[in-house]
């Protein structure tokens, strides 16, 4: 999915319910960032097997992003 999309069909009940149920706490974002936006990380990894060797996995827990309709720092 898209950001453009995402933000077109997401809602933020969706995604809290999913953050939650995942244990994240979300101090901001827009909701072209949360998880329904972005290819999905198993896929991508087996896609690069070849290229690419797994030291560790990331669970994030508390999440800060640019809020909805603002620029992210640079």
């Amino acid at each position: 999915m898209s950001r453009k999309k995402a933000h077109e069909t997401l809602s933020w009940q969706d995604a809290n319910a999913l953050l939650q149920q995942k244990g994240v706490t979300l101090i901001s974002a827009g909701l072209d960032e949360v998880p329904f936006a972005y290819k999905d990380i198993e896929t991508v990894m087996a896609a690069q097997s070849d290229l690419v060797e797994i030291l560790a996995r990331f669970e994030p827990k508390l999440v800060k992003m640019s809020p909805d309709g603002e620029r992210p720092e640079n």
